[in-house]
Formats: C-alpha cells, sequence, structure tokens
C-alpha cells in the first residue's frame, strides 16, 4: 500500500469575514475592466484573537515594506506618512480621553495583498495562476467548499474559500481569506494613516520598534507611553479592513494590465473623494495621461543612478510630494520636482510649434489637449504605431504597448535633455554634489534620524515640524494627565533634533555655495575675516537658487528653449537644398558648456555680472555688499510674478549667452534673440514712458523731444547693461528705436503691476 503524502500548505494567516467585489477600470483601448474581490473584515487590539497580533505584525506602511532602492519609479504607489497628523490627531481619535470606553469608528482600511518575486522583497507583477474548484465539505461540515486560490497547493499565495451550496457561493457566513506571508505584502492603499494610527499603539504596546525600516518614525509616537494607553479598554477596538485581491491578474492573464497599476487604479479611484491628494501626487499615479507616463520613464532613469554615475544626481533631489498645488521646491536636497518635469514634458510633446514666440507668455492650455498629433509627430508614432493605432491613440486613451514604444523613442530624443539638465548644468551638478556629501556624512555617522528627515521621504523635514508644534502645545494645554517628564524630555529630543537639521541645512547650503563658486581662482573677495565663504555670499548664491535656478519657469526655459529652437532650426534644414543635420546630442553638449561658462564663474569679474544680471550692483571690494539697480533681468525683462507660463522670459536671458556653432541653428537663435530683444526693450521703454507720465501727471501725446530722448536712454542704458554682463552682443540704438514703433509692448507682456513709487527708487 502506498501511502501519499499531501503538501503542507504555505499559507499562515487566516481570516474571517464578509466577501464582496467591485471593478476597476483598466483605461485602455479596448480593455475590459477587471474584478477585484475583497474580505471585509475587522483587526484590533484584543490580543485574545491570535488573527489580530498576526495581522498586526504583518500589516506596514509602504516605507517599512520595500527598500526603495529595490522598487521600480513606477512602484511608488502613495504620498509619505503625515506621522505629525497621524499622533496629534489620529490616536487620540481612538484613545478618547473625554470618554474612556467610547471608541471611535474609522472608515475601512483598504488593503492589497501584492504578490512579491521569488526570494525578493520586490513586487511582481502578477500572481501565480488562479484556480477556481469546488471541493467537498471538512469533517463537522455540511457544505461543499468554493475555493479560489493562487499558486499551487504548498507554495500558495492567498486563497479565498466560501461555503458552497445548491451551486450558490455564500457572501458573508464562514468566508476566509487565507494569506501566506511571506509571499505576499500587504499594501495600504487607502487609509494608511488611519492603519499608522493602530500600529503605533499596537508596538508601543509590544515594543516593536527595533526594526532599522520602523525605528526613525519611533520618535513621533513616543508620548504615547505603554502605561498611558493601558488606561483605555484597548480590546473594543476594532477598526474595519478591507483586503484586496486582484484574481484575474495572474500568470494566464494578456492584457495591459498588472498588480502596480491595479494598486494605483484603487488608489485614485478612493482618493477622489477622499482627503484631497497633492497635484504631484496626482500626477506621478495617473495611468490615464500618457504625459504622467512619460514623465515616470523620465523619473526612472533618474532613480537608477548610483555610485557608478558619471554625475551626482539622484533620486533624493527630486521633490516628488508637493504641498496642495504649490510649485516651489521645499525639501532642501531637492533641486527640481514633479511640477517642473511634468511641465517640460507636456511643452515638449504637445507643443504645436507656435506656442513660443518672442518673450510672450507661453499661449494655449495644454489640459485640453487631448489629441497627440504633435508627439506622433516628435516621436515618428505613425511608424511605430502603424496608421490605425496612430490615429486611435489619445492622450487619456492608449494601450500599454503603445505607451512603451512611444516612450521609449521620448526617452531618447527627449527624456535625456531633461536627466542631461539636471545632472550637466552646473549649478545644479554642484548642489547634488553638496547633498551626496551630506548624505555620505550621515551615512558614515549612522545618523537613523536625520538621513530619513533630509535625504529618506520627501515631506518628512514638514511632518517633523508639525509633530514637534502640535506636541508642545498639548503640553502647554496640560493635555497628558500622566508621564509628563517623560513626554517634556521627548519635546526637548525633538527640539534638539531640530536644532541638529537645521545645522544641517545650513552646512548644506554652505556646502552647495563653496560648490558654486569654487572655481573662481582668487576668492579673497569671497571671505570673511577667518578665510571661509562669507555668510552673505552663501546667502546670496541660497537666493539664486531659491528664486530662479529651481523655479518651474527657469528649468523648463533651460530644457524646452533649446528643443524648441532646435525644432525651428530642423524644420528649416528640410527645405534647404543640401542640408548639415543639426545633431541634437553635440548642439546640447555646447549648449550646456556655454551656460556653464556664465553660471560657474571662475573669477570674481564673471561673478560681479552674474551678480548684477540677478541682484544689482556689488562693491568693488565687497562682492556681498549690493546696491539694488535698475539693470536686473527682473527690472529691464519681467517685474511681475513669474508664473511657470512666463518661462520665455527666462529663455531669453539664456538666448543671450547661447551662440550655437551650426550655422542654421546659430541664424535661427540669432532671429529669434533679436524678436525677444526688441520686445523687451519696448516694454520697456513704454514702462518708464508711463511712470514719468504718471509721476508727472502727463500724456504720452504731451511729451517733449528732450523727455523722450530721456526716457529712451534711460531705457537704453539700463537694458544694454543687461546684455553685456549676460556677454552678448551690444545694442544697436537704431533697431531699438524702430523697435518701439514696430512692436505692440502691451502684446509683449502681461499688465505692469509695479507702483511709480518703486520705479522711482529702482531708477
Amino acid at each position: 500500500m502506498v501511502f501519499q503524502l499531501a503538501p503542507d500548505s504555505a499559507l499562515d494567516l487566516t481570516l474571517q469575514g464578509t466577501v464582496g467585489s467591485f471593478r476597476v477600470g483598466t483605461g485602455q483601448v479596448d480593455a475590459k475592466s477587471l474584478e477585484v474581490k475583497y474580505l471585509l473584515t475587522h483587526v484590533g487590539l484584543n490580543f485574545a484573537a491570535a488573527t489580530n497580533d498576526k495581522l498586526l505584525s504583518a500589516l506596514a506602511p509602504v516605507r517599512e515594506i520595500f527598500d526603495s532602492n529595490s522598487l521600480e519609479f513606477d512602484e511608488i504607489m502613495q504620498r509619505d506618512i503625515d506621522d505629525a497628523r497621524v499622533s496629534a490627531d489620529l490616536v487620540p481619535y481612538l484613545l478618547d480621553d473625554q470618554a474612556r470606553d467610547m471608541i471611535k469608528l474609522f472608515p475601512p482600511i483598504v488593503i492589497v495583498v501584492l504578490p512579491i518575486k521569488q526570494n525578493r522583497v520586490q513586487p511582481d507583477a502578477f500572481y501565480p495562476k488562479v484556480t477556481i474548484e469546488v471541493l467537498e465539505p471538512l469533517p463537522n461540515q455540511a457544505h461543499n467548499r468554493l475555493v479560489t486560490r493562487s499558486g499551487s497547493v504548498g507554495s500558495e499565495v492567498f486563497e479565498f474559500e466560501q461555503p458552497f451550496v445548491q451551486d450558490v457561493s455564500y457572501q458573508h457566513d464562514l468566508v476566509r481569506l487565507r494569506l501566506n506571508t511571506s509571499r505576499t505584502r500587504l499594501v495600504i492603499v487607502d487609509g494608511q494613516h488611519r492603519a499608522m494610527a493602530l500600529l503605533a499603539i499596537y508596538r508601543n504596546l509590544k515594543d516593536e520598534w527595533s526594526d532599522s525600516r520602523r525605528a526613525p518614525f519611533r520618535e513621533y509616537y513616543s508620548s504615547w507611553t505603554k502605561n498611558y494607553i493601558e488606561q483605555f479598554a484597548l480590546d473594543e477596538i476594532n477598526l474595519p479592513v478591507l483586503i484586496c485581491t486582484v484574481p484575474e491578474l495572474d500568470a494566464a492573464y494578456a492584457g495591459d494590465f498588472d498588480m502596480k497599476k491595479a494598486a494605483r487604479s484603487i488608489f485614485l479611484t478612493l482618493n477622489k473623494t477622499a482627503r484631497k491628494v497633492s497635484d504631484s501626487r496626482n500626477k506621478l499615479l495617473d495611468d490615464n495621461d500618457i504625459i504622467s507616463v512619460m514623465m515616470r520613464r523620465t523619473l526612472s532613469q533618474i532613480k537608477a543612478k548610483d555610485e557608478r554615475s558619471q554625475y551626482s544626481l539622484r533620486m533624493e533631489n527630486i521633490e516628488l510630494d508637493q504641498e496642495g498645488s504649490r510649485q516651489k521646491i521645499q525639501t532642501p536636497v531637492a533641486i527640481s520636482g514633479v511640477p517642473h518635469i511634468y511641465y517640460m514634458t507636456e511643452h515638449m510633446m504637445l507643443d504645436s510649434g507656435t506656442d513660443i514666440r518672442g518673450v510672450k507668455p507661453r499661449s494655449g492650455t495644454f489640459a485640453n489637449r487631448r489629441r497627440l498629433d504633435d508627439l506622433l509627430d516628435r516621436l515618428d508614432g505613425r511608424n511605430l504605431l502603424g496608421a490605425t493605432g496612430a490615429d486611435a491613440i489619445r492622450r487619456d486613451l492608449f494601450t500599454a504597448s503603445a505607451a512603451r514604444d512611444l516612450g521609449r523613442q521620448f526617452d531618447l530624443k527627449y527624456g535625456t535633455l531633461i536627466t542631461g539638465a539636471l545632472e550637466k548644468f552646473g549649478p545644479f551638478e554642484r548642489h547634488n554634489l553638496a547633498v551626496l556629501k551630506i548624505g555620505q556624512e550621515l551615512e558614515r555617522n549612522q545618523d537613523r534620524q536625520l538621513k530619513p528627515i533630509l535625504l529618506e521621504g520627501q515631506g518628512i523635514g514638514r511632518v517633523f515640524e508639525s509633530h514637534r508644534a502640535a506636541l508642545r502645545q498639548r503640553i502647554n494645554e496640560g493635555y497628558f494627565k500622566v508621564d509628563v517628564p517623560e513626554i517634556r524630555a521627548i519635546l526637548a529630543r525633538l527640539d534638539a533634533t531640530a536644532g541638529r537639521i537645521e545645522d544641517a541645512v545650513k552646512q548644506l547650503r554652505a556646502e552647495r555655495a563653496t560648490n558654486l563658486l569654487g572655481d573662481i581662482s582668487d576668492k579673497r573677495a569671497l571671505r570673511d575675516k577667518n578665510g571661509e565663504l562669507h555668510s552673505k555670499m552663501v546667502d546670496w548664491c541660497n537666493k539664486l537658487y531659491e528664486d530662479v535656478l529651481t523655479t518651474v519657469a527657469f528649468q523648463v526655459a533651460l530644457v524646452c528653449g533649446f528643443v524648441g529652437l532646435v525644432e525651428k532650426a530642423e524644420l528649416r534644414i528640410k527645405s534647404d537644398p543640401d542640408p548639415e543635420a543639426v545633431n541634437r546630442d553635440d548642439a546640447y553638449e555646447d549648449y550646456i558648456a556655454q551656460l556653464n561658462a556664465f553660471f560657474t564663474p571662475k573669477t570674481t569679474a564673471q561673478l560681479k555680472k552674474m551678480i548684477r544680471v540677478f541682484s544689482g550692483e556689488p562693491e568693488s571690494d565687497n562682492i556681498w555688499s549690493v546696491r539694488v539697480n535698475n539693470q536686473t533681468f527682473r527690472s529691464v525683462v519681467f517685474r511681475a510674478e513669474m508664473q511657470p507660463d512666463q518661462w520665455p522670459k527666462y529663455r531669453y536671458l539664456l538666448l543671450e549667452v547661447w551662440d550655437p556653432a551650426h550655422s542654421v541653428l546659430s541664424a535661427v537663435v540669432r532671429e529669434e534673440r533679436d524678436l525677444c530683444r526688441s520686445e523687451v526693450f519696448s516694454a520697456l521703454h513704454d514702462h518708464y514712458e508711463t511712470m514719468f507720465c504718471r509721476e508727472n501727471n502727463k500724456s504720452k501725446e504731451d511729451l517733449k523731444d528732450k523727455e523722450r530722448a530721456a526716457i529712451f536712454d534711460q531705457s537704453f542704458r539700463a537694458h544694454d547693461a543687461l546684455v553685456r554682463n549676460l556677454g552678448g552682443s551690444a545694442l544697436d540704438q537704431k533697431v531699438m528705436r524702430a523697435a518701439i514703433s514696430t512692436v505692440s509692448a502691451a502684446a509683449a507682456t502681461e499688465p505692469d503691476e509695479e507702483s511709480a513709487e518703486q520705479v522711482s527708487d529702482e531708477a
């Protein structure tokens, strides 16, 4: 007699609840929606039920489940946790000291059962093969069982078991979901802040913070001591949990979806009516916008950079999540952000070729552009996709294969220009070098507090400050009734950490300024009495980065300004009987090199010109002491707020520096520069003329020849000084006089918002 031993099941966590389903749309052409099969159950702090302890130990936010270095960029699904809000608002929401025995209810925490690759803690795209079968009753049961299982017995990933009576599966009674916690990760796609409140209480009770990925966040919750928590009726805390699987996404699936897209789709669907997700995060996650897909490809290229890369650009230099719709960089280690790269991608792909001319703000509204004719032309889309595929594609309607084919072309022709600017443009590379150095020092010192705050999470610094302020307020209000000395000690530690953060940021900015000015041979004029770079020089460099170099407008001008003029040159060459093609790579290298010659000065004389362009007139001996004048870029070219669509103004600044070697490209640049000069001068002249008439209570028609000449001279001197400091050729007075009569100043710029008093002081 031969005994056949059945393999032991790999399923080690059993949950009971109610089964249900909903569908998520793929957003792809001719694709069907997918069923999401879920178990609705609960998790709580009653540890007499073993499943609570098991589930809470397995449950963790994404930041603790996956090492960010092991994830591809498009596997990043969530914004960071606001630990300050969790500790200040959500934990006390559970532990209500005004009604000790009342437990408040949260909406369900939504979790996706994500398969991981064999022997690797990295998300897998699909489950192992999913089978559905009807099994006989177990002992002491009277009903058959409908079993939906991923993976073969002995190496299962998940298994749904439902009572099956008279060919009908039950949705509630005795439904079980079993999981293999070694082959899956429970990824929170909605409610990670609610989940973190429960996890914080659990970990403080069990002292479960020792893991290296958890430890950096322990301080946020340490004020909730075990003694304090144990005052409450913890057995009554039960939060609903919705655990989702997508059985159709198994090894046999042949469509365009995968588990990462499914998780993102669930997240976005749930958050459309929840607490508003930042504009940056929406752009990151959107699978139904081909611009977002291409942007993520560029970010993936940046994320792949490491110590073997030629330059210092790393993922921490890109700010992924920003508060609300703000576009200014808020993280000290970042040099660019999602709004910057998204705008560049959107413009390069959707610009009609006529949206930019002179210094006028960019025309048109990209949000309304759904057709992809310009994108297809730029990426050779009709050859790649065929006529039928190209005619069917839209910005928000495309197949994964089409996005992949177009994406490869985008990477080669346009994505490399974005990454090239972020790593080769001198001021950016020197910022990134400073960040690398700070990171190496934190790594060497094994600083588990500062490294996450500065380098490992977008916005964690803001969360830390919010937490510190909230804890201080609670102490001042007498919120805590016990363990007050211990909690005050926690606040003191937070204050000390804040001081160290401030010191690290100061060190970073000083290092960045030192790098930016590092090529200047004679640094005596830049140093203080101790031989260090003068603090005011550091402040000037910091202001240059914050107000100019890290803005969306400047970075779009840097990349898209080059692309637009190269494309114009390429169109002109097509009609040339003996064309000399523009080598984009060579032209771009030359372009960046010429800009670097201006933006990373090698002499104090060159630095003074740079200061004159962006700040004013430096003193001869003390370069850091600057007198405001009317010859700066912002005084001459544009005096209002520099919104992203005003980037052609910065493009003009770069055109005064750039002189291409290619003859046709050089002619295109020269023509565009001349047009920009005419528009800038006409607007500047109109500005001074208007201010003069306002101050002297005159109309423009009543101005005398002498007054007109004085206004022209004032305008010319200011504009000519700016051009000379940028290294451009001197202005021609005859050309500028003609510009006044031929260019409409009103069409060249937005209405001027400055007051007469400001202009008078400026002049």
